[in-house]
């Protein structure tokens, strides 16, 4: 296997990776706010730009021979997840003891008692949702979160369990299926069993070096929706692929950008499945939507503007720092936030308002860039891999330019670096045009 490695060149990859975990966790801000958001930026994007080099060096490695079929045989497959449920049992264990030290506080995130306090309860009451709502320090507007960020929290509030158990076992499930998919496509239990343990080891170490955030912050479970997507690519089902593409979609939209993409690519040659995962995809926004839309049709009016004032709160640096002290959350050694702050000339809200109209125009030329890329390594690069690439590409500039870079939220690109290391192994797939 390292032989193999050496070969096809997969360990700056690897490489890549530690560094995107290194200073993402264990060494977050140590070469200060101009080298370390630079260093996490560059690995990730050289997670997304490297595989194609490595296709372009040995492209038979990576394909199947017609007819060979690569999988684990039954007992095999019974093994890993006896092995992935025991693991995840010891780590629901840790999970319960981190939510009795860090029992939500709304003083520390406000994330959890907006989604019971106002979602959760009109669930309840059978109230509109998206209906205006006045408080949590952000004045009058419509909540702006979208229904995946909050829906399945309904399980845990009419279960009457702690909310915090929705997004690891959602994370769980979703590395199940990633297991499950792996186990189609490699013969060996070591392979698979490293493979998966992958987002585990990414699991642990927000909960190891990350308890409070991961306590009082939703975002395991929108790492779930990504690693969901990323294996996605990889299927034939065109409302599996809806399903998974909606669940980001309606959570955040970091994704919008991407997503002329993976549409776009299919044309011409694919016109057919182009139509039929754009219209599967619609269908299934439209269903989650329309219900919250009939309800409040200007639902989606003054989403941002919660966002803004928040944005404009944390440049002004937090209440309990000492006057002259840089802003806590800008200087934490993630995203160019801080090279806004502490070099482009004018008031805070002029910053604020560079760095956001860059993330546009940085988002627009990925588009560009991806879309033409793509003509040029279409007949190497398979189009399911190359969408995962691409997204890989766009989210980590996309989280670069983020106005406030909230430790959280730079997590989400380390799932698709995980599916990407799991895709690029000897015979994955066979080649499709």
């Amino acid at each position: 296997m390292v032989g193999l490695a050496k070969r096809i060149n997969v360990w700056p990859l690897y490489l890549a990776f530690v560094l995107e975990l290194l200073f993402l966790f264990y060494k977050k801000g140590e070469f200060g706010f101009v080298i370390s958001p630079l260093i996490l930026i560059l690995s990730g994007l050289f997670m997304a730009v490297w595989p194609y080099f490595m296709l372009r060096k040995e492209p038979l490695q990576f394909y199947s021979e017609n007819g060979i079929k690569r999988q684990l045989s039954a007992k095999d497959t019974t093994i890993v997840f006896v092995i992935l449920l025991g693991i995840a049992i010891i780590m629901g264990f840790w999970v319960n003891a981190l939510m009795e030290q860090y029992p939500i506080n709304i003083k520390h995130s406000d994330i959890i008692p907006f989604i019971e306090q106002v979602y959760l309860k009109r669930v309840d009451l059978a109230e509109p949702i998206y209906a205006e709502v006045d408080g949590y320090g952000y004045g009058k507007g419509h909540p702006g979160y979208m229904p995946f960020h909050w829906m399945f929290f309904v399980i845990s509030y009419f279960l009457h369990i702690d909310h915090r158990w929705i997004p690891f076992v959602f994370f769980i499930l979703a590395t199940g299926l990633y297991t499950y998919v792996l186990g189609f496509n490699f013969a060996h239990v070591k392979q698979v069993l490293f493979l998966m343990c992958l987002p585990l080891f990414v699991l642990f170490t927000i909960y190891f070096e990350n308890s409070s955030d991961a306590m009082h912050t939703i975002e395991i479970l929108i790492l779930a929706y990504y690693l969901v997507l990323g294996v996605s690519f990889f299927s034939r089902n065109i409302w599996a692929q809806a399903f998974a593409l909606a669940l980001p979609t309606l959570s955040r939209y970091a994704l919008v950008f991407w997503l002329p993409v993976h549409f776009l690519n299919m044309l011409p040659k694919q016109s057919k499945r182009f139509f039929q995962l754009g219209f599967a995809f619609m269908g299934v926004i439209l269903l989650v939507l329309l219900p919250f839309l009939i309800q409040v049709p200007d639902m989606f009016e003054g989403f941002n503007s919660a966002y803004g004032k928040a944005a404009l709160g944390e440049w002004d640096g937090q209440d309990w720092q000492k006057a002259g002290d840089k802003p806590f959350q800008l200087f934490r050694g993630l995203g160019l936030a801080s090279w806004y702050y502490e070099f482009y000339p004018g008031s805070l809200l002029e910053k604020i308002e560079a760095i956001q109209k860059h993330l546009l125009y940085v988002s627009a030329a990925a588009i560009v860039f991806l879309l033409i890329a793509y003509r040029w390594v279409q007949s190497l690069v398979p189009a399911n891999l190359y969408s995962l690439l691409a997204l890989k590409f766009s989210l980590t500039l996309f989280y670069a330019f983020m106005i406030i870079p909230y430790n959280y939220l730079n997590w989400v690109p380390m799932m698709l670096s995980v599916v990407i290391l799991s895709r690029l192994n000897t015979h994955f797939w066979v080649k499709q045009n």
